[in-house]
């Protein structure tokens, strides 16, 4: 039965939803013979599935002869909470490598998904029908196999512009292959009104493109390759997209990497006041600072009990959401129990991505939360590099050495900065001797002291033409040595034997031999394979995990 109408028009005005699902990958560049797919994430602070019966995806498309859009309606399935929903032409399909994949929810040009209030129409920018709904816009006749759905503009500007909504209200824009404009392209601003005729109960919705020159959108610069698309870095991460290629390639249904409290551009304080049984215990937390770009921005709680320590999965429990319109109005007290939980909060940016996941410790002396502490040696100069978070809580840090890895003497004290949040450390002295341990042991303003990890390094019969496993078989961290003849930026990914990517992970490192450890609590056993690449060159190898 037809639904009734509940028309949803934006004249002169858009309204960018805080929205609980998102784009997660979108594989536009299939290569002959494979299927063009999109991935979904759920951001949502539900524990129930979510209905897609009420979104909608709409794609720009243009050539020298029409322009116009590509719509569709998605169908009445659910998306898990932290879950991933996806769509592609064919099922099973095939992308980049894989084929047969039954990795997608639906296809769209199966009958099962139109019957389902799902639906694909291409509409033209021309008026010959005046009766169907849009007055500027002709419907054309879509062919039984349509893998066109991501189409590949050329000219200047976006090569892709992709929107999602839900109940006619813009939720996620994406802008890829821009070549130098990170904005919806004019061609776009100027096009006529378009009318969506929703299946099913979804109202129905009209877009007024005249103002989406000031709407927020996620950007990538360069073009997707022939069997490439475009994927986030980490599962809803605020502009974390990457152009996907032989190294970075899609995992529809499975995780693109974890958000931890480190990235983004939203700082948050938060700290958990300890109470007792009989009263609970509270989180108090805060925007410290923010680009205006970034409000509103919302704040969730969860208490972290999922399967996997400091990482956001369906099985830690909300609690509570607040939001800050702008950086004074924080900051928020949330009670919870039991009074010696750890605590999630979950920081998202004005698009409903997230900016950043921050892990809060339940402590009665809350130690100094190192990030990552490493180093590199070049000729006989050891420099040091270490990162903290909350470094208010920071009184000092001394650097400890030693020949034999058991005894240690101090090297030197750095005293920590009056930064609130995340702050950076070095540390660089001279050495003659060929092997050589270093540690930190970092106070906090209690005059607690704790110790790091130790680091050691090796001047002499060293093997550096190659990635180094310190503690094969590994297991909870992953720790490795390698060699870089400059300063630089490197993508570390751990892949299983299917060659399936488990974790991608950005840094940067030094000219020398450099020492860095990556959590691994997440793999289950087997064996997998590391890789280290600046793009242009790269070093790979195995190790246990156990």
């Amino acid at each position: 039965m037809k639904k009734t109408l509940l028309l949803i028009t934006f004249i002169g005005l858009v309204l960018v939803s805080r929205t609980q699902v998102i784009f997660n990958e979108v594989y536009t560049d299939p290569a002959a013979g494979n299927n063009e797919f999109f991935e979904l994430y759920n951001t949502s602070t539900s524990s129930s599935p979510l209905s897609l019966d009420h979104y909608t995806i709409v794609t720009y498309f243009e050539t020298p002869k029409e322009q116009g859009f590509c719509v569709m309606d998605l169908p009445n399935l659910s998306i898990a909470p932290k879950g991933y929903f996806v769509g592609a032409s064919d099922l099973p399909f095939d992308y980049q490598g894989v084929t047969n994949s039954t990795a997608a929810d639906f296809s769209w040009n199966s009958s099962a998904f139109t019957s389902n209030n799902g639906y694909v129409k291409k509409w033209i920018l021309q008026s010959g029908n005046l009766g169907d709904g849009n007055v500027d816009y002709d419907e054309e006749n879509l062919p039984a196999n349509f893998n066109d759905f991501f189409f590949r503009r050329t000219g200047v500007g976006a090569t892709y512009t992709i929107f999602l909504y839900n109940n006619g209200v813009l939720i996620n824009a994406l802008v890829f292959g821009t070549g130098g404009l990170p904005a919806v392209i004019p061609s776009i601003i100027t096009m006529p009104p378009l009318f969506v005729d929703m299946s099913g109960s979804s109202p129905d919705f009209t877009i007024d493109f005249s103002s989406y020159s000031s709407i927020p959108v996620e950007t990538v610069m360069q073009d997707a390759g022939n069997d490439n698309g475009y994927f986030r870095k980490a599962d809803g991460l605020c502009g974390g997209w990457l152009k996907s290629d032989a190294q970075a390639q899609h995992t529809p249904q499975v995780t693109n990497g974890y958000v931890d409290g480190y990235s983004g551009d939203i700082s948050v304080s938060a700290i958990i006041q300890r109470g007792s049984i009989a009263t609970g215990s509270k989180i108090v937390y805060d925007v410290l600072s923010a680009p205006s770009t970034s409000f509103p921005v919302q704040l969730d709680v969860y208490k972290d009990n999922g399967l996997t320590l400091s990482r956001l999965d369906a099985n830690d429990n909300y609690v509570e959401s607040n939001t800050e319109y702008q950086v004074t109005d924080g900051s928020f007290t949330t009670w919870f129990t039991p009074y010696d939980m750890n605590m999630l909060v979950v920081v998202k940016s004005n698009v409903g991505c997230i900016d950043k996941i921050m892990f809060v410790p339940n402590v009665s002396t809350l130690p100094v939360k190192l990030i990552y502490f490493q180093g590199n040696m070049e000729n006989n100069k050891i420099t040091l590099h270490w990162n903290v978070a909350q470094n208010e809580l920071s009184n000092r840090f001394e650097v400890e050495r030693s020949a034999d890895g058991k005894n240690f003497t101090s090297a030197g004290v750095v005293v920590a900065t009056t930064k609130s949040g995340s702050e950076y450390y070095s540390f660089t002295e001279t050495t003659d001797n060929d092997k050589i341990y270093y540690r930190l042991k970092m106070y906090n303003k209690k005059d607690v002291a704790e110790f790091s990890k130790t680091l050691v390094f090796q001047t002499s019969g060293s093997n550096t033409s190659r990635i180094k496993i310190i503690n094969n078989p590994v297991t909870e961290k992953l720790t490795m040595s390698f060699s870089l003849t400059n300063n630089e930026p490197v993508e570390i990914k751990i892949y299983d034997l299917s060659g399936r990517l488990q974790m991608s992970q950005r840094m940067n490192v030094y000219a020398g031999n450099n020492l860095v450890s990556l959590p691994l609590s997440f793999a289950p056993k087997g064996v997998y394979a590391v890789e280290i690449t600046n793009g242009l060159e790269r070093q790979t190898t195995k190790f246990v995990k156990q």
